[in-house]
């Protein structure tokens, strides 16, 4: 059977299509391709309405970076017109395989798009011989593009987060829709006014709308919710509280490794991760440890056993339960007389509506954990080119 013939110039005219133009010269040298296009027709698209006008008005010759063909380089060399429509636009032409002003291809902007997803900018920049400033601007572009506006989201639940972007205490606040988890919206500090502005954006009948918010405690975020969610309950995270105990068992441990003998440092000595990882997480080697640690200090088992007590407490699936467990934990901690648990106790009293309505309504901050390491991710990425509004 003869096979057929394929004719490999259509084939490439085919998928190097520009539409409204044409081939005019091709010119290949060292590692470049060079296409020069000319126009099918005489007339423009209008960037306004879509109208057709006449050309004539004015034009400039613009050169623009392709898709690669193999290892060489592909520019794209044709006029762009200048029109004036009736619609009342003055200005250049509609060009679809490119955006305005933009000194690439379409195609080849959604390439490079794709390439930071998984990539450094460096490692782009080498592959694409592109500068990184034109990357960091084709990427902030595209992921714009993605970005769900404001006026589309009416969140009924949200989650509100402080993340560290950089030293010297530098935070961002990031808002959460619940429902899905996603990320809505992302300010600049963590200030009541830092808030406040996420309920000027979204407006004050959907803030109203709020049923819900789950946050640290954090007396700048709570006051603003408070001032826009009229209807809105306030949960505090589980594993800020728990965060709070461990950072007391902490305390109580370095007090006891500072009062200790000689002897009793060697025993205690690098087992703090022990200590404060949960005893149902522990292998048994870890418990051998542990138990040996306990024997010799009443102060640290007693810490440790409130420690366990409060996650368990917020591990309680029943309401009631769970407030009269809480109730007779902050009684073993009176007993105790321990100061760093008694501060605890203080702070739970202070803000006890949003750990009661914790019990009620079991959210957490939890889908907020992977942004610490999305925001490192981000910085390596950008191997010295950080950029806070590419970030947010």
């Amino acid at each position: 059977m003869k096979r057929k013939r394929y004719n490999y110039s259509k084939l490439f005219r085919d998928i190097y299509r520009f539409r409204g133009f044409k081939y005019n010269q091709i010119i290949i040298k060292d590692d470049v391709v060079h296409i020069f296009l000319t126009r099918t027709r005489k007339t423009a698209t209008c960037r306004n309405c879509g109208r057709r006008n006449p050309i004539g008005l004015e034009s400039y010759k613009r050169t623009i970076r392709d898709l690669d063909l193999g290892t060489k380089k592909c520019y794209i060399t044709f006029f762009e017109e200048k029109l004036k429509c009736t619609c009342g636009y003055r200005g250049y032409e509609e060009i679809n395989f490119s955006r305005p002003y933009s000194r690439c291809t379409t195609r080849f902007e959604e390439y490079v798009y794709l390439l930071c997803q998984k990539m450094t900018i460096k490692d782009v920049s080498e592959i694409t011989h592109l500068n990184w400033k034109t990357i960091k601007d084709i990427d902030k572009y595209y992921i714009n593009k993605q970005i769900e506006s404001l006026k589309d989201i009416s969140p009924r639940r949200i989650g509100v987060d402080e993340v560290a972007y950089d030293k010297g205490h530098k935070y961002l606040t990031i808002v959460r829709d619940l429902d899905p988890n996603a990320v809505i919206w992302v300010g600049r500090k963590r200030q009541k006014d830092t808030l406040d502005n996420f309920f000027k954006d979204i407006g004050k009948i959907k803030s109203n709308r709020i049923e819900l918010a789950v946050l640290d405690m954090w007396d700048p975020y709570i006051a603003s919710i408070k001032e826009h969610c009229p209807n809105g309950e306030i949960v505090f995270d589980k594993f800020h509280v728990i965060k709070k105990v461990n950072e007391a068992l902490d305390t109580i441990r370095r007090k006891e490794f500072a009062d200790a003998t000689a002897r009793e440092k060697l025993n205690m000595k690098r087992k703090r991760f022990i200590i404060l990882k949960r005893n149902k997480n522990l292998n048994e080697k870890q418990l051998e440890r542990l138990d040996e640690l306990m024997k010799n200090n009443e102060t640290l088992y007693k810490s440790y056993l409130l420690k366990e007590q409060i996650s368990d407490i917020f591990d309680e699936e029943n309401h009631e339960e769970a407030l009269k467990r809480l109730s007779e934990w902050i009684d073993n901690v009176r007993e105790t007389g321990f100061e760093p648990f008694k501060k605890v106790v203080g702070t739970l009293r202070k803000y006890s509506y949003g750990i009661h309505n914790y019990f009620k309504y079991k959210v957490t901050n939890a889908g907020s954990e992977g942004i610490n390491t999305k925001i490192n991710v981000i910085r390596r990425k950008a191997y010295g080119y950080w950029d806070l509004d590419y970030f947010i």
